[in-house]
């Protein structure tokens, strides 16, 4: 977990809408805009602030989406990956954990609060599912690219969604999947 996002914290509240490292995200309790470092006496902890995954969308898709529990199959397999090869095999893998970190809380307060949070969510499921099969065939290279790949699609789902009927939606997805197999 990045340093900055501690528990205790606004980027850690459940008030908190996040908005990268180094912006003031905005505070539901107090209505007003404040740090991810800043804190307050009204803190509770966010549902994506657990098990040392703040803001993981991967937990947010699996365990909100599909009622998976925090230790599911998907989960372990994706930490699992993450601790054991992205961390220590690869030389940039620390500034990749880092990285997602930092973009992940701010990624998942837009899901939650997206009109189309489930076509969002299954999408999410879905890719997550393909890499876990790219890991399980061993090619590690590829499912880091169909990850890196799925961040920047939910990225630029969050962009233009508020634009798309949701049956442009999933075709947008559709597309997305065909084009990561």
């Amino acid at each position: 977990m990045s340093e900055w996002i501690t528990k205790y914290t606004c980027g850690s509240c459940k008030y908190y809408e996040f908005e990268g490292e180094n912006s003031k995200g905005y505070c539901s309790w107090y209505k007003a805009y404040y740090y991810p470092t800043d804190s307050c006496r009204n803190w509770e902890e966010s549902d994506s602030f657990h098990s040392g995954t703040a803001g993981c969308f991967l937990t947010t898709a699996c365990c909100e989406y599909k009622g998976l529990a925090d230790d599911c199959y998907e989960l372990q397999k994706m930490r699992s990956f993450r601790d054991e090869y992205i961390l220590k095999e690869l030389p940039d893998g620390k500034n990749l954990i880092s990285d997602y970190y930092k973009m992940a809380p701010g990624i998942v307060s837009r899901i939650q609060n997206s009109i189309n949070k489930e076509f969002i969510l299954k999408g999410i499921y879905s890719s997550v599912c393909k890499i876990i099969g790219m890991i399980n065939s061993g090619q590690k290279e590829r499912a880091i690219k169909g990850y890196k790949e799925m961040v920047e699609n939910v990225k630029n789902v969050l962009t233009i969604n508020n634009r798309l009927k949701d049956t442009e939606l999933k075709s947008y997805f559709k597309l997305q999947s065909r084009n990561n197999t």
